[in-house]
């Protein structure tokens, strides 16, 4: 059975140096995993292997070491995610493996001070977990924070920070795909986040973006795109058969030219031979 929780904070304010991203809304929530609103803490209670990936909108800090965040686990695991300017987005991914159920797993502020949270947009930080009781043989992730604007012709995403990284997954010679070592079934996501370089438009601008396989639609057609609302940040997943040696990247495209995206992140996981 699958696992999925998927929340978000959607007022503003502030959280204290050491102290838990509160997540105040609640998107999707599945299987054996519960996370509570007070604390910020969620609880995993059934073992396997779970992929994080979670971004924080911030605004100010008097932070001496940039803006960062931490997620912390009950059983010692800690996924950093860190930033050296304080107004922006700052952006985590990684795969926690519960051993032995139940496990807690906060994202902690692992800066210096207060971080302040951005007051101009809807959404001020997601962050969106995915476990599996099938066995995962094989991961790679990918994440990268620059801001990119792209045009009305599709165009790979970049990236800039690897791993983790399982002994038969790679990187590929761009630095923008990952390379599978061995053919089966993977679970492919990709989150991204649409930024506007301006105030939001009235019409809504929104990205166009895919998942591919060797520079192609992972399915070879449109089911596997998706849009990115202005400001607003979406997680696509999809599994498919994949053979050694393909190239899993994504790419976007947008007929408004304002429209960004900043921070992103890509991830595989093997879930059978």
């Amino acid at each position: 059975m699958s696992i999925l929780l998927q929340v978000e904070r959607l007022i503003a304010g502030a959280v204290e140096s050491n102290a838990n991203v509160i997540f105040d809304s609640t998107v999707t929530s599945s299987g054996n995993i519960s996370y509570d609103s007070v604390t910020g803490v969620i609880t995993i209670l059934e073992a396997g292997r779970y992929e994080f990936d979670w971004w924080v909108a911030t605004q100010a800090s008097v932070s001496t070491i940039g803006a960062g965040f931490a997620l912390v686990s009950s059983q010692g695991d800690t996924i950093i995610g860190n930033s050296p300017t304080k107004t922006g987005e700052v952006v985590g991914v990684g795969v926690i493996e519960v051993v032995t159920a139940p496990v807690t797993v906060a994202l902690t502020n692992n800066s210096s001070a207060t971080i302040y949270y951005s007051t101009i947009v809807p959404v001020n930080a997601s962050l969106a977990v995915i476990g599996t009781d099938e066995a995962v043989l094989a991961f790679g992730s990918l994440r990268g924070s620059s801001v990119e604007t792209p045009g009305a012709t599709f165009t790979p995403v970049p990236f800039n920070v690897s791993g983790p990284l399982s002994d038969t997954v790679t990187v590929s010679l761009s630095g923008n795909e990952l390379v599978v070592g061995e053919s089966g079934i993977y679970q492919v996501t990709i989150s991204i986040n649409a930024e506007a370089t301006t105030d939001p438009d009235p019409d809504q601008p929104y990205l166009n973006a895919i998942i591919t396989v060797n520079g192609v639609p992972i399915f070879g057609d449109t089911t596997t795109f998706f849009k990115i609302s202005n400001r607003s940040s979406s997680t696509f997943v999809v599994q498919a058969a994949l053979t050694a040696g393909d190239e899993v990247g994504a790419s976007i495209s947008t007929d408004f030219p304002i429209l960004g995206y900043m921070n992103r992140s890509l991830t595989i996981v093997q879930l059978s031979n």
